[in-house]
């Protein structure tokens, strides 16, 4: 019995003993080191215009990994994320490979774009109703959006009216356009809604301009013509163009006042009227909406 007791207390710490061995041993032969990426550049420059498929292999180039015990993992590097801009047409790009031991290595660097554009929101008819259909207005219906990350954003077009905005009352009202693109560039733009009281005879008799787009978009110390947007005028609804029904608008245009109000030096959002006063009928206004795009002084403006 007393050897028996023996044996079992022999097996025991030699189980133990074999247990502390093993355990020393696998940590031992523990992979602790992470793989390492590298890049040959810390900027890479790529072009919105070109194919994703393109765009990838330019983000790829250079970029290599090796571990301590895998070797080589350059072909296991995957773009783990990329960060909203950090300044104009710059973002960071993160890298990441994990070795057999699931063990992740990183890297980062910038991503420039060489043509890059923010979002721009487009407005193709003039923000003006009457009071018997102000109710009913979607006030985006002739809004478009456009990216050159993300193409149409169109649907993803927000608008945030002023407080004092009331549909059945006339009026002036603020109301602000919004789009973001994935990078997290935003285009902002006021606009004015303009309610006329239904039935008004002098504002059935106005002839106003009518212009190809009521937004447009430059640079900044490059000022626009507003007369080249101007395609026709619009009298009660009902649009006529320079182009199909030119003799009825005969000397119109010749008629059209410009009245600017752009600081073309530095970037933001401003107006132009064009007014035209037709015969025994007061004068009509339709505004443009000029979006200066640039930086100044190191600071990311927002473009369209």
């Amino acid at each position: 019995m007393r050897r028996l007791k023996w044996i079992v207390s022999l097996v025991f710490v030699l189980s133990c003993v074999a247990f502390a061995a093993y355990n020393v041993k696998s940590r031992m032969l523990e992979d602790h080191t992470p793989p390492v990426i590298t890049c040959e550049e810390d900027t890479v420059t790529i072009s919105v215009a070109d194919e994703k498929e393109v765009q990838q292999e330019a983000l790829m180039q250079g970029v290599t990994a090796k571990d301590n015990r895998d070797g080589d993992l350059t072909s296991s590097i995957r773009v783990s994320s990329m960060s909203h801009f950090i300044s104009k047409g710059k973002r960071t790009v993160t890298y990441v490979v994990f070795d057999k031991a699931n063990q992740a290595g990183t890297l980062e660097r910038t991503v420039e774009y060489t043509d890059y554009v923010p979002p721009r929101i487009y407005l193709a008819a003039p923000l003006r109703y009457s009071t018997t259909e102000a109710d009913k207005v979607n006030l985006i219906e002739n809004m478009t959006a456009s990216d050159c990350l993300d193409g149409d954003l169109t649907s993803q077009i927000r608008t945030s009216v002023d407080s004092s905005f009331y549909y059945v009352q006339a009026g002036t009202y603020m109301i602000t356009a919004q789009v973001s693109n994935s990078a997290g560039d935003v285009c902002s733009v006021p606009l004015e809604v303009v309610i006329t009281e239904s039935g008004d005879r002098q504002e059935q008799a106005k002839w106003y301009p009518m212009l190809s787009s009521y937004i447009v978009y430059t640079s900044v110390n490059q000022a626009i013509d507003p007369m080249a947007y101007v395609i026709g005028m619009e009298i009660n609804g009902m649009g006529y163009t320079y182009e199909q029904d030119g003799e009825r608008l005969a000397g119109t245009m010749e008629g059209i006042a410009v009245t600017p109000n752009v600081d073309y030096a530095t970037p933001g959002v401003y107006s132009i009227d064009l007014s035209y006063t037709a015969e025994g009928a007061p004068t009509a206004v339709t505004r443009m909406y000029v979006v200066v795009e640039g930086e100044q002084e190191g600071e990311q403006d927002g473009e369209q």
